[in-house]
């Protein structure tokens, strides 16, 4: 029997496969949202065991929890629109295809990047920079809101970010060139699908190879 060749490890999604700019930023913008996934369960763990097992249970425990919710949900968010994960109703898009669909594609993540600039970063800067001047902090934790209302601003940047290439890519399929992002243009559901088939046939062929007599 001869050892079986290493089966590459394959992302979850075809979009993440990217090995550039959008890779990396797609890698740093998913460890942020575990880490805060993480601490956020740390923090409700912490409180259920200061409320039944302390005399007293902790006073800044409600209010980081609703504070880590917000930064996981707008970042997700932001992640998932980056992913192809995001909510959409496709069923224009999916009865275009060829340029018309590209055509309707700038439109649509045209929106988006004026949405995400427009309400999400100048709107979401200027309430940051609001609570800055107007001093607010958080009443148990004594948090600048505007370091809590950061994410917004953030978020929105890296959701136009995400918008602009699959922008450039929609161009790039009206004029007939190579398309250079790699995220799947269906629904999710698809993606996972083809994901799992990917890995049965891996398996299937890694199987064999360990099967065979030299």
């Amino acid at each position: 029997m001869t050892p079986s060749d290493p089966t590459p490890s394959r992302p979850l999604l075809v979009a993440t496969r990217d090995g550039g700019t959008k890779g990396r930023v797609d890698t740093a913008l998913g460890w942020a949202v575990a880490v805060l996934m993480g601490l956020s369960v740390l923090n409700v763990l912490w409180q259920v065991f200061t409320r039944f097992a302390l005399p007293q249970p902790s006073g800044f425990t409600d209010e980081l929890a609703r504070f880590l919710l917000i930064w996981v949900g707008l970042l997700g968010a932001a992640y998932a629109s980056g992913q192809g994960l995001h909510l959409a109703i496709d069923l224009l898009p999916r009865a275009l295809s060829g340029k018309a669909r590209a055509a309707l594609g700038l439109v649509i993540q045209g929106a988006v990047v004026a949405f995400a600039l427009g309400a999400m970063a100048f709107g979401g800067g200027y309430l940051v920079w609001l609570t800055f001047v107007l001093e607010q902090t958080s009443a148990a934790l004594g948090l600048p809101l505007g370091v809590v209302y950061s994410v917004l601003p953030l978020s929105g940047l890296l959701i136009a970010y995400y918008a602009a290439l699959a922008w450039a890519d929609h161009l790039r399929t009206l004029r007939g060139q190579p398309t250079h992002l790699t995220a799947p243009d269906r629904p999710s559901a698809e993606a996972f699908g083809e994901h799992e088939r990917d890995v049965a046939r891996a398996g299937v062929s890694a199987g064999d190879r360990q099967t065979e007599v030299p």
